[in-house]
């Protein structure tokens, strides 16, 4: 079973695990890990249970502010 909902999770997820996020926050041990990646406006996150979502958005700083948000909101500091 492929963990990726779809051949864009799977791109998506090429792209983090490459290197090429523009920022990073959260943590899988606890509420989540969030990445984001400008060029494509969105945002990936994975689980504790290792399951990977992504969201994208109509412009790069609506993708920008979403990440701020949810960042903010799990009270962690960004991790570029």
């Amino acid at each position: 079973m492929n963990k990726y909902i779809d051949e864009t999770g799977e791109m998506l997820n090429d792209i983090a695990m490459n290197g090429f996020l523009d920022d990073q926050g959260g943590s899988v041990d606890e509420l989540g890990w969030f990445g984001l990646i400008v060029e494509h406006k969105a945002i990936i996150s994975e689980d504790s249970q290792g399951f990977f979502d992504y969201a994208i958005f109509e412009t790069e700083q609506i993708a920008r502010d979403q990440f701020n948000q949810i960042i903010d909101s799990l009270g962690s500091e960004e991790i570029a």
